[in-house]
């Protein structure tokens, strides 16, 4: 008989648990527990009536790590959630490559001050707008050329980037503004309602009236009340009331009505 030893290291938590298949001995039917320090700690006795040289195969039924402060212990081997993200890295760096590298790519696109190429099938999933031009008879499908002269080459290339999953956190928080307005006129909603969440993470007294214009501009209605409690729950329209006079003079009145209602409702008598 022999016998099996469920391990594990002190100094970080690693718990294995060995489950030998051996040849000429038969099974293991005792497990034992065992502090494994160092590569003299693997070696266990085993009882056998041979003698000389025999192999013994060791199958790893399972490798966890276990968390310092206790806690449930999670497997080195991959999971289906690891093989999808590891598939997830995979198609991004492929998606990376034919954008930065233009592998087979079918489109062009003109910015303001330059041109940017691109795959048809990727803006056409990512936009019902570029579905369209690509589906129907017009100028874009025939000349397989797009132009979007109100973005430069360097906020194209993030829309790009957003588009084929690649973007930078820097990137994305650069032109995010750019992103909102492109998102906005070609249709791309995730993309848009990101842009919204990332708007609402900085409001300041230096940023709030661009802010809320955006808002009102672009229908993003977690913006526009985000800035509205800004300005009127925490007290701040004092901070900006050198410049709310020249933004009442272009702002919509049906935003004016609105910031009067937000008025009425944080300055009514008790």
């Amino acid at each position: 008989m022999g016998e099996l030893y469920y391990g594990k290291y002190e100094d970080n938590e690693l718990c294995i648990m060995l489950l030998s298949i051996c040849s000429m001995i038969q099974p293991f039917s005792v497990v034992h527990e065992r502090l494994l320090r160092t590569s003299d700690d693997f070696a266990w006795p085993v009882d056998s009536n041979f003698h000389g040289r025999f192999v013994v195969d060791v199958e790893f039924l399972d490798l966890k790590i276990y968390p310092l402060n206790g806690g449930e212990g999670s497997s080195i081997w991959p999971s289906d959630g690891m093989m999808q993200y590891l598939a997830t890295q995979s198609t991004l760096r492929c998606l990376s490559r034919m954008l930065n590298e233009s592998i087979h790519a079918d489109v062009a696109i003109n910015t303001a001050d330059g041109t940017l190429r691109a795959h048809k099938a990727i803006l056409s999933a990512s936009s019902p707008v570029f579905d369209s031009m690509f589906l129907h008879d017009l100028k874009e499908k025939e000349s397989s050329t797009i132009n979007i002269e109100d973005m430069s080459t360097e906020s194209c290339a993030a829309l790009l980037s957003s588009l084929y999953g690649t973007i930078s956190q820097e990137s994305f928080w650069k032109h995010r503004l750019a992103l909102l307005g492109a998102a906005n006129k070609y249709d791309i909603v995730e993309l848009k309602d990101a842009c919204e969440e990332s708007l609402l993470e900085d409001i300041n007294s230096g940023n709030v009236l661009e802010r809320l214009h955006e808002a009102w501009l672009y229908q993003l209605n977690k913006l526009k009340q985000g800035c509205l409690m800004y300005l009127f729950d925490f007290g701040k329209i004092y901070d900006v009331r050198d410049e709310i006079c020249d933004f009442f003079r272009q702002a919509d009145r049906e935003l004016m009505v609105e910031m009067f209602h937000e008025v009425l409702t944080v300055w009514k008598p008790a």
